[in-house]
């Protein structure tokens, strides 16, 4: 039976929606709607990517040490919203979603690391291995981004995306929803991904020259070998409109499916299916208790293809799906409980939008939860409107709450185990850059009711700067000693305000030149010499409260030519 990985990434939201089949709704909405996003950042090892810029129309926020990110309300298209996600050392990532006017949506997103598969010489062309997928360059296919032809060294940045990953859908570009040549919508089941980025030596972006082509082979794992058609279409992923496009075809070679493209995104093999939208709602015994972050699996009974997806704090769920296919709903616990079905049912077809009556899941399913309430307060306290809480379950488990606006919360959500769980709670207000200390819990008969998290304590570290008169203070920075480099970065989840520098040294004091260095939107050209340099006064053991201090000056020159001055000092610990 044909096994194809039919990726439906449904997010985890707040509000009746979810991710946009296209920007033409098939439910009908044309209009804009205010929307706040919020979420996590996700590195592929599961941990946090602090760091990363988040946009969503003109709103942008920086994820903090959590990979917690949380913008301001934006007015977008509620068929189409897109977020993007940046991250230096990763690939850039867009995603449409559907939105309700006046809903806080909650979203995670895990990025893909650059990874460095191999160095071509322009002049005489080569083939990169990327670990299953090949890439072969003719002899002068490169150039510079206006076009003109680039005879030099360029490296090449790679990921293949194996279409029998079950964890696919969580970093997919978009969300597999499509433009075909005939401009129809249609759902995509991946026979395989390939991203590509090329660049100079000096990390100068590159392309296919003009009128030339880069031949991709994709090979066709076993699973669907016997099912894979003699041809397919390719596919590329528009990051800023948020649709994978058709353009162009693969033929079948053996185990391999091999075609040639014009230009670098992220290339899919996939078969097309007509698509539509379902959505539903799942509650724990009764409906006065939603099940939030529960994890969806719909598979499509056809072909065995399956995708997941988490309910929201009411219980919602909901996405793309394909259309007139009959299809299996389960409830299962995260990934990282094992994946336990604790409910089933058959469920379609589905020839358009469709709305599934309230599922109910009874209390003989035995459903491990566990139940969260308590309320966000500062040190005068108040409630804390614009904060999150953190839960780490001992022995890996663990998740993050968004209160309302008056800082409560109460959730009931599966877990592990219905045996005794311990723990610790955090709280944060990300208007403030505070936190609160570390709540230790045991939860009796799965709930935990920790009562007013008060959030107030600043962190000793900080890193001030002023950069062209203008002064910002970062409360939570990093320092990271990594042989013979120091670097030191600070930003935070509401603003795009962030700073980074590194500069080489192992552990002493005195002055050292900055030889990488950003701040807010602006980086300095490390190409054009500059007179930025720190003075480092201390730099203590791993564990001090006060690792590294020291002060920063100087002048740079900015990618685009522009001149900046800055100024600053900072007490960092240590990693």
């Amino acid at each position: 039976m044909q096994k194809l990985k039919l990726l439906i990434p449904l997010a985890l939201f707040l509000g009746v929606f979810f991710i946009a089949c296209h920007e033409d709704d098939p439910f009908g909405s044309s209009q804009v709607a205010d929307v706040t996003f919020a979420g996590q950042i996700i590195a592929e090892n599961g941990n946090a990517v602090s760091g990363a810029l988040v946009k969503a129309g003109n709103e942008s926020a920086i994820t903090d040490e959590n990979g917690i990110f949380r913008l301001k309300s934006a007015r977008l298209h509620e068929g189409h919203a897109m977020i993007t996600v940046i991250k230096e050392g990763y690939f850039d990532l867009s995603r449409p979603y559907i939105i309700e006017d006046g809903a806080v949506q909650i979203i995670t997103i895990q990025l893909l690391s650059k990874l460095q598969m191999g160095t071509v010489n322009a002049g005489q062309g080569g083939v990169v291995d990327v670990g299953g997928p090949t890439l072969s360059f003719p002899a002068n296919a490169v150039s510079d981004l206006n076009g003109n032809v680039f005879s030099g060294q360029f490296n090449v940045f790679a990921r293949y995306l194996d279409p029998s990953d079950p964890k696919l859908g969580l970093f997919i570009p978009g969300d597999m929803t499509a433009e075909n040549e005939a401009d129809e919508v249609v759902f995509l089941a991946t026979y395989g991904m390939l991203g590509v980025e090329i660049q100079d030596l000096n990390g100068q972006k590159l392309k296919i020259a003009p009128g030339k082509e880069v031949e991709i082979r994709m090979p066709i794992i076993a699973s669907q070998m016997a099912s894979a058609p003699s041809e397919i279409a390719l596919w590329y992923y528009d990051l800023e409109d948020g649709h994978w496009k058709e353009e162009g075809l693969a033929q079948k070679v053996g185990a391999e499916y091999v075609g040639k493209v014009t230009h670098f995104s992220f290339w899919n093999c996939d078969a097309s299916f007509p698509l539509t939208q379902l959505k539903g709602k799942i509650y724990l015994e009764n409906t006065s208790q939603p099940l939030i972050n529960a994890l969806v699996r719909i598979t499509m009974l056809s072909t065995g293809a399956s995708s997941f997806g988490s309910t929201d704090d009411k219980g919602n769920f909901g996405g793309c799906i394909p259309q007139n296919e009959a299809l299996k709903l389960e409830v299962v616990s995260p990934v990282s409980c094992g994946s336990q079905s604790f409910y089933s049912q058959d469920i379609g077809s589905f020839p358009g939008p469709s709305i599934l009556p309230d599922i109910i899941i009874p209390a003989s399913a035995q459903v491990p939860v566990l139940k969260v309430k308590g309320q966000l307060r500062n040190c005068n306290g108040q409630a804390v409107s614009n904060g999150y809480v953190k839960i780490k379950v001992d022995g890996g488990f663990g998740f993050f709450l968004f209160p309302k606006a008056n800082g409560q919360f109460e959730f009931t959500t599966i877990a592990c185990t219905n045996g005794s769980q311990t723990g610790q709670i955090l709280g944060y207000d990300l208007t403030n850059l505070l936190e609160s200390a570390p709540i230790s819990y045991v939860a009796t008969q799965n709930t935990i009711n920790v009562g007013n998290i008060t959030v107030c304590t600043a962190l000793a570290e900080f890193i001030e700067y002023t950069l062209d008169g203008q002064t910002f203070l970062k409360l939570e920075p990093n320092a990271v000693l990594n042989g013979q480099l120091t670097n030191i970065l600070a930003h935070d989840s509401i603003s795009t305000a962030w700073i980074n520098l590194s500069f080489a040294n192992s552990g002493q004091v005195g002055n050292f030149p900055i030889t990488t260095f950003g701040a807010n939107d602006t980086y300095s050209d490390d190409q054009v010499s500059n007179t930025l340099s720190t003075n480092v006064t201390a730099f203590g053991n791993v564990g001090e409260i006060i690792t590294v201090t020291g002060t920063f000056k100087g002048n740079f020159k900015a990618l685009d030519g522009s001149s900046h001055t800055v100024s600053g000092s900072y007490r960092v610990n240590r990693e």
